[in-house]
């Protein structure tokens, strides 16, 4: 009886870990801004696009794809960081956010708006291009 029970154990910890990372929330060029995330938000000269999400959520699931290609696409910007914050982990830096997935941009440290647009890669990076311009020409000025 105990090895069946040790054999089932092991299962749900095979199946545990298929499903997390099946979820496709990590991505290599996606900034994990959970940890510190004031401090990370307040770099100036940067815009900060972050994703907040669960990792249980449908429509976040259905981003991460797009997310990740958003990512890849500004990877060589100093100026962009494409970040997320999973807020069931970090739920200090999601005091704010009442639906998953939310999209929103920092800059030097202060929300700077809410993206409600297409949740493909096109509509995200010409978001992304225009809150850039808009931002980093404030600062300029």
């Amino acid at each position: 009886m105990t090895g069946r029970i040790a054999v089932a154990l092991a299962t749900l910890g095979v199946i545990a870990a298929v499903v997390t990372a099946s979820t496709g929330f990590s991505h290599p060029t996606v900034a994990d801004l959970g940890k510190d995330f004031n401090e990370k938000i307040a770099e100036p000269g940067k815009v900060n696009f972050i994703k907040f999400y669960a990792p249980w959520c449908g429509h976040c699931k259905k981003l991460a794809p797009a997310w990740g290609e958003l990512a890849d696409a500004f990877a060589k910007d100093d100026k962009v960081v494409i970040g997320h914050v999973d807020c069931t982990v970090h739920k200090d830096a999601c005091a704010d956010v009442r639906g998953y997935p939310t999209l929103k941009v920092y800059s030097s440290g202060e929300e700077q708006g809410v993206y409600r647009g297409a949740r493909d890669v096109a509509a995200l990076s010409e978001f992304v291009n225009q809150k850039k311009a808009e931002l980093l020409e404030e600062t300029k000025a």
